[in-house]
């Protein structure tokens, strides 16, 4: 099937890929919990203590993920608020952050089945890294394309800085995570450090704009 040349850009059509994009992550969430579901199904337990005591790696995998997921679609919503119209690259960063987001699922599973593995925190944390990276390029994307916004959206209050910063935290947390597989997930916690960098980046570009 080949793809138009020219996409003829109406509100309804932006409509209709932020719904797409919606459902991508309602059913994602949805099939990231059914795993869980399936262990009431082996009844190999007595007792509900037991069962979460022995899936405790599959439970804190689906708490991670959930929490990502949210994470990722709240940030998405945003651009989705910014953004008044679209183009061909702005459909297909879109696309691609929903690859990254059907992927999750699968790549929780395989946390919670193969944990402190390297190319399991490539899988996992690659995943999430690569839709921080799509995330980041949306932002860019309505910042400097006046098209894309909403009328009363200035590029100013696009926040493409904390955009950026999640993003290389991500690619920082995924490096650390293939140089020491044995971490896990924990790489992920370098989002902390989110506000802070984030001040300093503030800093050095108000102490340029100054010297300017």
């Amino acid at each position: 099937m080949s793809i138009p040349s020219a996409l003829v850009r109406t509100e309804r059509g932006l409509d209709r890929l932020i719904t797409l994009l919606d459902a991508v992550v309602a059913i994602a969430i949805t099939l990231l919990v059914l795993p869980l579901v399936d262990l009431l199904a082996e009844g190999r337990h007595d007792d509900l203590a037991g069962l979460l005591g022995d899936h405790l790696s599959e439970l804190s995998a689906f708490a991670l993920s959930f929490m990502v997921i949210a994470r990722l679609w709240l940030v998405h919503h945003q651009i989705g608020e910014w953004a008044g119209s679209y183009d061909r690259l702005f459909v297909w960063v879109n696309l691609f952050w929903g690859l990254t987001i059907v992927v999750l699922p699968f790549s929780t599973q395989v946390v919670a089945d193969f944990p402190s593995q390297r190319l399991v925190t490539v899988l996992y944390v690659g995943t999430i890294a690569a839709s921080a990276v799509a995330t980041a390029a949306l932002t860019w994307l309505v910042a400097r394309r006046p098209a894309l916004r909403r009328e009363e959206v200035r590029a100013v209050d696009v926040d493409v800085r904390h955009a950026v910063v999640a993003a290389g935290l991500l690619v920082a947390a995924l490096l650390v995570g293939v140089a020491l597989p044995r971490l896990g997930e924990a790489p992920l916690l370098l989002l902390l450090l989110s506000g802070p960098v984030e001040r300093l980046v503030g800093r050095f570009r108000s102490a340029e704009v100054t010297h300017e």
